[in-house]
């Protein structure tokens, strides 16, 4: 619709937003494999690009990050949301990467149901190349 949003930047996007990338993320943490996302994030880590596909996904979890991608084309609210939930995870990356020398804790996070959210609402919207 090109409509700008009255809201400012910062502010919380509304509930209903909110409850649907809540019930998304059930969706989300069955449908991505724990070993598959693991080495994923490990080559993605040592350079590799392009390491994410729909095959990381089960056939619902294809249907799942279809449905997130439509949404944060068309839905700015939506769009809003999922950029702010990668922009957390991203931090939360980077601060744990400091300390974390062999990599355990890092791949911990992003192997955790919260960390599989992330992986593909960034996969989503287009922050993994």
């Amino acid at each position: 619709s090109g409509e700008e949003s009255a809201r400012p930047a910062d502010a919380r996007p509304p509930l209903h937003v909110v409850e649907s990338l809540n019930s998304l993320s059930v969706d989300i943490a069955r449908a991505i494999d724990n070993d598959t996302s693991a080495e994923l994030w490990n080559r993605y880590r040592r350079g590799e690009r392009n390491v994410f596909t729909r095959r990381l996904y089960t056939l619902k979890g294809q249907q799942t990050f279809d449905e997130i991608r439509r949404k944060y084309q068309t839905d700015a609210d939506f769009r809003t949301a999922v950029d702010r939930y990668c922009e957390d995870f991203d931090r939360l990356i980077k601060d744990v990467a400091r300390t974390d020398r062999d990599n355990i804790m890092t791949t911990t996070y992003l192997t955790s149901d919260t960390g599989k959210v992330y992986t593909m609402l960034a996969h989503a919207s287009g922050r993994l190349k």
